[in-house]
């Protein structure tokens, strides 16, 4: 019992020995250089993306009945032949979907040539998006020629005059061509175009989502009018896998056979679901068609579920304060290994991390902080080791010279 009390009181003296304390704090600020350089070189960004997309994919949520998506899908295709329609089946659409008294469209269709052919069409499609009052058309930006410089890309004069508003449909990916973000806004030049399903909202709500989430560009560097430029990046909480939300088949609205209680008072998007034709978007929910990557962003915002990466001074700051912990723990009752310390430490690292994701809308990626954490542990693991066999090999000596004399 008195050789216990007696170890106790030298683990406490040696915790408390300044010179000690001196030493952690050179190793932390070694591990916050560190830090820094992980975080600004995207080192540990594979690592981060695996968490954020484990926590995401069981984090799914039940979206409201208050969007639809009108599908062009393998049904419509055989009903009303190959891609592209005539303009004028749009205009009937419209028409229809106006008359079962939606809150608004979002057309995720390009019209961005005129029919040269038939421009009675796109006079009829024009009619009916001018009739309806609350249709927002897709615009994006494309380089006019290999090598060329962008350009925006918007319906045709006629039809752009008529619509409601008009929407970017960038689609950020990340490094693994992974789906995770959205940019609220965006333009040539300047971002000034709000995103579909944004723009969709606001027709319906025209204070939504005011003021805008998202985390902005600082606007150090001079924009360029030759360049796309986006502000306002939020990360999408998908509401799960390619289906969750309601759709019904273009045809069947076009020849009124949905139930007018699936329209009544909903905010619709229009777009291609059918295999083949659809543009295929990877998220960590797996693969999506562009509308229902839409229907995301439109539910993530109406119902302020859109998720706001922190800064890299906030990653900073966060991963500093954390790396903090190992040193301050090591050394107490029962963490007198460095392995579990760091267990102990990454444990809290992953915790924090999904306690500020899931109540407070925040991503801080964890990946540097636990890196570094273990990689600390190892080191200092292998150091003792040595400074043991060094220990060893000293008395071993001493016993040696001993006999010798």
């Amino acid at each position: 019992m008195r050789a216990a009390a007696t170890t106790d009181r030298q683990a406490a003296t040696r915790y408390l020995d300044p010179f000690a304390w001196l030493v952690r704090g050179v190793v932390w600020a070694m591990g916050a250089a560190l830090l820094v350089l992980l975080l600004a070189s995207g080192r540990t960004t594979r690592l981060d993306h695996a968490l954020y997309d484990w926590h995401m994919r069981h984090w799914s949520y039940a979206p409201g009945d208050g969007v639809v998506i009108v599908a062009i899908d393998l049904q419509s295709l055989a009903a009303l032949g190959r891609w592209p329609w005539p303009r004028a089946v749009h205009a009937r659409l419209l028409d229809r979907l106006g008359a079962e008294g939606v809150r608004g469209i979002g057309m995720d269709v390009t019209v961005s040539e005129p029919d040269a052919a038939h421009p009675q069409n796109d006079a009829a499609l024009a009619a009916a998006v001018a009739r309806n009052g609350r249709v927002v058309l897709p615009m994006f930006a494309e380089a006019g020629e290999l090598g060329g410089m962008s350009q925006e890309i918007e319906p045709i004069p006629a039809v752009a005059e008529a619509a409601a508003a008009l929407g970017q449909v960038d689609v950020p990916m990340d490094e693994d061509q992974v789906a995770r973000e959205s940019y609220l806004m965006a333009g040539l030049g300047n971002p000034y175009w709000p995103a579909l399903g944004l723009a969709l909202l606001r027709i319906d709500q025209p204070a939504a989502a005011s003021p805008l989430p998202g985390l902005r560009d600082n606007g150090s560097s001079p924009r360029s009018p030759y360049l796309w430029e986006r502000d306002n990046l939020v990360l999408l909480h998908y509401a799960g896998p390619d289906g969750s939300f309601g759709r019904v088949s273009y045809v069947d609205v076009l020849n009124g056979q949905v139930p007018p209680s699936l329209l009544k008072g909903k905010l619709v998007l229009v777009g291609a679901t059918a295999d083949g034709m659809r543009d295929t978007i990877d998220t960590p929910d797996g693969v999506m068609p562009g509308v229902e990557y839409q229907a995301n962003l439109l539910e993530s915002l109406h119902r302020g579920l859109a998720i706001l990466p922190l800064n890299l001074a906030g990653q900073c700051l966060l991963g500093m304060g954390l790396l903090m912990l190992p040193l301050v723990l090591y050394g107490l009752p029962g963490l007198q290994r460095a392995w579990r310390v760091a267990g102990v430490s990454v444990l809290a690292g992953l915790l924090l991390s999904a306690l500020l994701l899931r109540l407070a809308g925040l991503w801080w990626p964890p990946g540097a902080c636990l890196v570094l954490m273990l990689a600390g542990a190892m080191l200092w693991e292998l150091a003792n080791r040595l400074d043991l066999l060094l220990r060893r090999y000293s008395r071993r000596r001493h016993v040696v010279a001993s006999h010798g004399a």
